[in-house]
């Protein structure tokens, strides 16, 4: 099997013979690109132009890369997993639930932050928003005062929405290593630094612009997973649709987990 760096090269020089739109072949194990060929054959099934191949392939690079954020992190001590919920959208929904219980069965202990009464009707309203946020931060402070964040070896945030913000002011703002799921970050979750995450977001949130979070997490050099035409709850009102998305990210999710 080829590695990432011979792959991208390979497809730089055919690039240049065939042109960025000529559609090619490649095979995948587990969700990993494993070849690519000119021709469909047993191993190399699933048709994409050039261009896209190259920027699935980078998007894994990425994705490898802050899964093993943690990756020297002490095996035999315990593990903890911080949800960090959105402004509607608690532990009890999909993404945030199915996420925790994928990071339950690999161990982690699992805590769930409440931040109290918080405004409403804050989408547009950028003062709402601040107030919301320095609020939600506040509470969040006095929630996790008493956590020994150096008892353990791995630390997961999980996060939605407003909740991406308050995790990542909260790992920057103490100093923490950890690995975290971005789910439907806003703009201004990118302002702190984002090592070791992973980000989800549908191409029709309007909380969140596309163009805007796809060139902001490519500043962080942090992965992200569009999904197309789906809400701010990752959602696109077909059922099986929803299923099937719910279904691909918890893939993705629970490979980050495992992954050291």
């Amino acid at each position: 099997m080829k590695s990432y760096e011979e792959l991208l090269s390979d497809i730089e020089e055919d690039m240049e013979l065939m042109g960025s739109s000529h559609i090619v072949y490649h095979g995948e194990e587990d969700g990993i690109i494993t070849d690519y060929d000119y021709l469909p054959s047993d191993s190399c099934t699933i048709s994409i132009p050039l261009k896209e191949l190259q920027e699935k392939i980078q998007l894994q690079m990425l994705y490898d890369k802050a899964s093993s954020h943690t990756a020297e992190a002490d095996n035999n001590a315990p593990k903890l997993a911080v949800v960090f919920p959105g402004i509607g959208y608690g532990p009890d929904k999909p993404f945030l639930y199915y996420a925790a219980r994928l990071a339950r069965n690999q161990g982690y202990q699992i805590l769930n932050v409440s931040y109290g009464s918080l405004p409403e009707n804050v989408k547009g309203d950028r003062a709402k928003m601040e107030q919301a946020f320095e609020l939600a931060l506040k509470h969040t402070e006095q929630f996790l005062q008493n956590v020994d964040w150096h008892s353990y070896g791995s630390i997961l945030f999980i996060s939605k929405s407003l909740g991406t913000i308050i995790s990542s002011a909260y790992a920057s703002r103490h100093d923490l290593t950890v690995k975290s799921i971005l789910f439907t970050p806003l703009a201004d979750t990118f302002s702190f630094s984002l090592a070791g995450s992973i980000a989800f977001h549908g191409t029709a949130d309007p909380w969140a612009e596309t163009n805007s979070i796809r060139e902001l997490a490519a500043q962080k050099d942090v992965p992200l997973f569009l999904t197309q035409n789906a809400n701010h709850s990752l959602e696109t009102g077909d059922v099986q649709t929803d299923l099937s998305i719910l279904k691909t990210t918890m893939d993705r999710v629970e490979r980050f987990i495992i992954n050291p």
